[in-house]
């Protein structure tokens, strides 16, 4: 009987030696960072001449001013920002996600390629034969480069970006390690006056759909809280600016501190101009005090920290 249970566990639960070896893979806590972590350890070097400089505005979640900023950027005519391009398709989240495979252990490197003519391979073992990681980083790169650089010079931008509402500092280190010379912009605000604006767009829009909706309080504010932790934690590592939505509205806007780290010029004017509108027939939405009590414990403790209380 003890051997039919043996047999019963390792055919529904996997061999004993295997599920040992997941947990001790799980217990490294893999990670995007920590599989380019990996990779950079590998000695994959970018090429020193990569000129190229992407901008890359994150937000802290929807309704955060994000394409204030945008806009505010793009008076540089040199340069477009594309405003979260396919958004819910989550395409920049699964290329960085598919970092996370890479450990000290995986691949083994006598999976790479190394350049044998393929007549002389078809002897050998070759179940697992890999382009090398300098081929895998070029291929990440190349998606980008095809998606938004060459349409942003055949517009007559000279350099590009993205404005994203969805993506973490995590994403960050991965763009960084395609763009080394990247510039990246944390933009944040008070969680409620978010919601608040948002709420009056129908709390219908989504993160990866169809998976991910953000139509509550609570999902709402746990994507602000989760951005706003890797941002807060990551943002020396990543030289990147902190932006707070009031200071950019505020009587005294960091505009020459954004033009001076981007390396552009800003028409101020913008910030005048008000284009589009977030108030839908006239209406506001009232916040009942469950959604507010929601939102504060999803958010809590970091938007306390920041002085966001309520």
């Amino acid at each position: 009987m003890l051997r039919i249970h043996q047999y019963l566990m390792s055919a529904l639960r996997g061999p004993a030696q295997a599920r040992a070896a997941h947990r001790q893979a799980l217990s490294r806590r893999p990670c995007i960072i920590s599989g380019i972590e990996q990779l950079q350890s590998a000695s994959l070097v970018a090429d020193i001449n990569d000129d190229a400089e992407p901008i890359f505005l994150l937000s802290a979640g929807w309704r955060s001013g994000s394409t204030l900023l945008q806009r505010l950027i793009m008076s540089d005519s040199r340069v477009l920002i594309w405003g979260e391009p396919y958004d819910e398709c989550g395409m920049i989240q699964a290329l960085a996600d598919s970092m996370k495979a890479f450990r000290t252990d995986w691949p083994p490197a006598e999976y790479y390629y190394d350049g044998t003519p393929p007549a002389d391979l078809s002897g050998n073992w070759i179940a697992n034969l890999f382009p090398s990681l300098e081929d895998l980083r070029k291929g990440h790169r190349a998606f980008f480069d095809v998606m938004f650089s060459e349409p942003s010079k055949r517009g007559g931008a000279a350099r590009w970006g993205i404005k994203e509402v969805r993506l973490g500092s995590e994403h960050a280190f991965y763009l960084r390690w395609l763009y080394p010379k990247a510039k990246f912009i944390f933009l944040y605000r008070n969680p409620l006056d978010a919601y608040r604006s948002y709420a009056r767009y129908g709390r219908s829009w989504y993160d990866i759909f169809p998976n991910k909706p953000m139509f509550t309080p609570t999902a709402f504010g746990t994507h602000w809280r989760q951005l706003m932790q890797g941002y807060l934690r990551d943002a020396k590592k990543l030289d990147a600016l902190l932006v707070p939505y009031e200071d950019l509205v505020g009587e005294c806007p960091p505009l020459k501190e954004i033009e001076a780290y981007l390396g552009i010029r800003i028409n101020h004017s913008v910030l005048d101009g008000k284009v589009g509108s977030s108030e839908r027939g006239g209406k506001k939405v009232r916040l009942s005090a469950l959604e507010k009590w929601l939102l504060k414990r999803a958010v809590s403790p970091v938007a306390k920290k920041l002085g966001y209380d309520w």
